[in-house]
């Protein structure tokens, strides 16, 4: 990273290869206050999770996001079922690294990923099948991506404390003592970072991801109850 903001500083624009959401918030953390470059993160669609980390010269001007991000849509027959690990599978298949690909939607209605603009013709070219389904590709422009909405399933309930074996205890319907088992085999992630603590207090918004569970959203923090626990909304990912 610091080889690509200094050749950033003398040719204007340069990108690193899709960043998990735990890799980006190192970046971010390293690069936030330097002032001879600009730091943004791209991944296509507006909630990426796998972003590309861009340094831009201020003195340069604005990137061009097509020069740093190609978007291809999957087409196949209505009577086919396509998943995201046939997608995924399909192109390792190919030889190609995961940092080399973005996020993959499969909505159902539009099937879409983000890869390297390198990549895009032999993608094109090369990938026909994935799975036991017949596919086509074709290149979109990055504006045609939809626009994703988080999915969530809320519920409100209480909690002791905004401590992270309490919270997860709540999230996931497990006791503290399970929660705490669950800190300690090194399977929980607090906003994408592996937490080792169970009295790590979790704030508003945090994002929780337990391997094996599943994902959830702490989205509320509110008042307290008579009996002085706390009120708290947390959102589910479907």
């Amino acid at each position: 990273m610091d080889d690509l903001a200094g050749k950033a500083v003398k040719t204007g624009t340069t990108a690193s290869k899709f960043l998990t959401p735990s890799e980006r918030q190192s970046v971010e953390r390293a690069f936030s206050r330097r002032r001879d470059v600009i730091l943004t993160f791209d991944g296509g669609f507006d909630v990426a999770e796998r972003t590309r980390a861009i340094f831009t010269n201020p003195d340069w001007g604005e990137y061009s996001r097509a020069e740093f991000l190609t978007a291809l849509k999957i087409s196949y027959r209505k009577q086919d079922t396509l998943g995201h690990r046939d997608i995924l599978g399909a192109l390792m298949g190919l030889g190609i690294e995961r940092d080399t690909i973005g996020d993959i939607i499969n909505s159902g209605q539009l099937t879409v990923f983000v890869c390297l603009p390198e990549l895009g013709n032999y993608i094109t070219e090369n990938l026909t099948k994935a799975g036991r389904v017949g596919i086509e590709i074709s290149q979109i422009s990055l504006d045609e991506l939809p626009v994703i909405q988080e999915k969530l399933t809320e519920k409100t309930d209480t909690v002791a404390s905004l401590r992270l074996d309490s919270i997860l205890s709540v999230a996931f319907s497990v006791s503290r003592s399970k929660a705490a088992e669950l800190i300690a085999a090194g399977i929980v992630s607090l906003n994408h970072q592996i937490c080792l603590h169970p009295d790590k207090e979790v704030s508003e918004d945090a994002l929780l991801s337990v391997r094996g569970f599943g994902r959830a959203k702490l989205m509320e923090v509110g008042g307290t109850s008579r009996k002085g626990r706390i009120f708290v909304k947390i959102g589910f990912y479907a």
